[in-house]
Parts: C-alpha cells; structure tokens; sequence
C-alpha cells in the first residue's frame, strides 16, 4: 500500500508541476517579449466558418481568437497544408523555425442569424 501511496503523490506532484510550469512560461513570454501585431480582423459572419492567415515568417508568435459562439480550434499548418499542431484553446502562444500558417475554426452560436469573430496573430519581440 505504501507503494501506490507514493506513486499517487508523484503524480500529483508532476501535474502540479505541469500546471506551474505552463503558467510560467505564459508569464514569460507576456513580460519579456513585446506583442507586435500582424493581422488583426474582426468580422461579422454567419455559420461555422474558419480563418486561414497568410503564409507567416519563421519567428515566435501569439495567437488570440474570440467568438461569440466558439472558438473550436486553432491549427499551426506548414507551408504544404499540413497539420504541425492544434490547440482546442482560444490562445496560443508558437514559435517556428519554418514558415506556418494559421487557421481558426469557429463554431457558431445556436439560434443567432449572425456573430462576430475576431483573431489577433502578434509576433514576439524583445523588450
């Protein structure tokens, strides 16, 4: 029994770490970088729909996407299409050494005729 005991309390410990360290790394990059914005669009749509950015240059980036209704997903592809990575979050922060592309997924609100959605892509520079 002293065994699984030990065991549970390792995994606690490490998701606590998780946790911290994540929340860290946000802390980070929100104190030590400046965002510069790239695109920032606002639109009023209809239905789920989606937003593909340009091709963006290699760099480190934050991506924020907000919806009335919801933000599905938001998609890092690779110049060819294809998927490097998603995060089923509202925020991303993404640093790449290739260029990328962005693509949000957006999931309408149920009985609304129209809403807006809005996506800031913001490059990451040194203070």
């Amino acid at each position: 029994m002293g065994l699984i005991k030990k065991l549970a309390a390792a995994f606690l410990l490490l998701v606590v770490l998780g946790i911290a360290g994540i929340f860290g790394m946000q802390y980070y990059y929100n104190t030590t970088y400046d965002k510069v914005p790239v695109e920032v669009k606002t639109e009023t749509v209809s239905g789920d729909v989606f937003y593909l950015s340009h091709l963006l240059p290699a760099g480190k980036y934050y991506i924020n996407a907000s919806s009335e209704g919801r933000v599905e997903k938001i998609v890092i592809l690779d110049e060819d299409g294809n998927v490097l990575t998603e995060s089923e979050g509202n925020s991303l922060f993404y640093g790449s050494s290739r260029p990328f592309q962005v693509r949000v997924d957006y999931k309408a609100p149920l009985n609304a005729d129209s809403y807006r959605v809005s996506v800031g892509i913001y490059r990451l520079e040194k203070k």
